[in-house]
């Protein structure tokens, strides 16, 4: 049965920020990527199953406020050590896709005793040689959805990027968009001094990837993996980027 989703604003350092909860249990924090996923999808209900799961709009995406107040990956970081504040949070899980999961690794960084473990889903945040990320930044929804998904003809990739989408779904993706380039415009998608600060994160690790993601290639989880002290590198056949779509339960289950 689905999750009972509840919606609601705090404010955080001043900055309106929207929140969905659903489920009921300990609470465990997902940060979304990108593509602004803060309104309830398979993947979260079923995390709910277990958990009462946060899932907080970073600031530029659907109705959250205070944008101009971050310029990069660690003005965003800082955000988020301020709403853990203001929703009495600490060391709970944090589950966190692409552009989610390197937050949440700046985050771990910046302040570990927010969090007991992670889950780190197709993440952004590195540069790695002969192994570019896929261009985010293009206004084409069906180019975006062959880089996003093994099978852009599946429903699921067809629901989530469609090939004619309306004007409310174009609106959220050029705020999602705006909101990404803030922190992710140049450098491309990457800190570089995130690799110098990796062996800091030491909470128990768990990284899913898609072997056939084309937007942020393997081998930057392999190297996650290998320069994590405590993760483990889980790959998904048949799975590009869109792991949370793609392998919704299998993803679920490693990381529950």
């Amino acid at each position: 049965m689905p999750a009972n989703v509840q919606h609601r604003f705090l404010h955080v350092g001043g900055k309106k920020t929207q929140l969905m909860t659903l489920g009921e249990g300990p609470p465990l924090v997902y940060l979304h990527s990108a593509g602004g996923e803060t309104e309830a999808i398979p993947f979260h209900h079923k995390l709910a199953e277990k958990y009462t799961v946060y899932v907080p709009a970073h600031p530029g995406f659907a109705l959250s406020e205070g944008l101009n107040e971050i310029l990069d990956i660690h003005d965003l970081a800082w955000h988020y050590v301020d709403l853990f504040a203001a929703l009495e949070l600490e060391d709970v899980p944090v589950i966190g896709y692409s552009l989610g999961a390197w937050l949440a690794l700046e985050l771990a960084i910046l302040r570990p005793q927010l969090i007991s473990r992670l889950g780190i889903i197709a993440a952004a945040g590195l540069y790695v040689e002969g192994s570019p990320m896929g261009e985010l930044f293009i206004d084409d929804f069906n180019k975006l959805r062959e880089l996003i998904f093994f099978n852009p003809e599946s429903p699921a990739a067809l629901e989530t990027t469609p090939r004619n989408p309306d004007d409310s779904q174009m609106l959220m993706w050029l705020r999602a968009r705006e909101a990404t380039a803030r922190v992710g415009w140049n450098p491309y998608l990457h800190d570089p001094k995130l690799p110098q600060h990796l062996h800091r994160v030491t909470q128990p690790t768990t990284i899913v990837w898609g072997r056939h993601d084309k937007m942020i290639p393997l081998a930057h989880g392999e190297y996650y993996a290998a320069h994590l002290p405590n993760a483990t590198l889980q790959i998904l056949e048949e799975c590009g980027h869109g792991v949370p779509w793609e392998k919704c339960d299998e993803t679920a289950t490693l990381l529950m």
